[in-house]
């Protein structure tokens, strides 16, 4: 008799559109990326990473084009120093932003909108985050009552929204209470959603209904459309990023 694997799934919903990422996680340490469009229950099965993913610091974008996660490959004399925080285009964890960590203490980030944003880590080694633009804490003052900055140091031009946001608590903030502070929570998916091991359900007054279930899934090496790289990897000079050698 086979034994199903155990598996956990990790909602992360995006703020301004249907579109929710799944992290399936098992077994052990194998994690694949999927898409899910809540209106119409379709999904995109996305990619594997053999990597240790940290879901507690992950993050989707409001438009839910961008995700951003920590991951630790223990390669410490890599590019990626062993842990990093990156961002990619789900369903898909190949890179566009990937800034080096060399440790798990600070680690992970956060969207304020659907372009700008929050990382730990040193600068970008990827450098293709189609757009994005990372913030940094600096000095708060006349117009930049946050303290939130662009990299030439003008202040972040976030809505007012978010900044009536930002300043209902003392900043700066670990990334993780500042997300509690800028989360809408008048829209709460997970109260209508459940997960119980590899399966999805949706909450129908009393009942529990089956979306899908994602237990019975086998690794396969997935190539991000967006991924720019030689396939054939014969350019040593060509960025790296968290699939490298982690395809078979």
């Amino acid at each position: 008799m086979t034994q199903d694997p155990v598996v956990r799934l990790h909602l992360y919903f995006a703020s301004e559109s249907p579109l929710a990422v799944i992290i399936r996680q098992g077994p052990t340490r194998q994690y694949r990326m999927i898409l899910w469009d809540r209106s119409d229950d379709t999904f995109t099965d996305g990619q594997w990473t053999k990597q240790k993913v940290y879901t507690d610091w992950c993050a989707i974008s409001p438009d839910g084009k961008h995700f951003m996660y920590s991951m630790l490959d223990g390669k410490w004399g890599g590019p990626g120093e062993g842990s990093y925080t990156a961002i990619s285009r789900p369903p898909y964890w190949t890179a566009v932003a990937l800034f080096p960590e060399g440790s798990t203490w600070h680690t992970g980030g956060l969207f304020l909108d659907s372009r700008h944003y929050l990382a730990a880590g040193d600068a970008d080694i990827i450098g293709r985050d189609d757009g994005l633009v990372r913030l940094h804490w600096g000095d708060t003052g006349r117009g930049c009552t946050t303290g939130l900055r662009r990299p030439d140091k003008s202040p972040a031009p976030l809505e007012k929204e978010t900044v009536t946001r930002l300043l209902s608590g003392d900043l700066p903030a670990p990334y993780y209470e500042l997300e509690k502070r800028i989360t809408d929570q008048s829209d709460r998916p997970l109260d209508r959603y459940d997960t119980q091991g590899g399966c999805l359900y949706r909450r129908a007054g009393g009942e529990m209904e089956l979306i899908r279930d994602f237990t019975r899934m086998t690794f396969e090496p997935i190539r991000a459309p967006y991924d720019w790289r030689d396939e054939r990897g014969s350019d040593p000079e060509r960025p790296w990023h968290p699939l490298d050698g982690d395809r078979s």
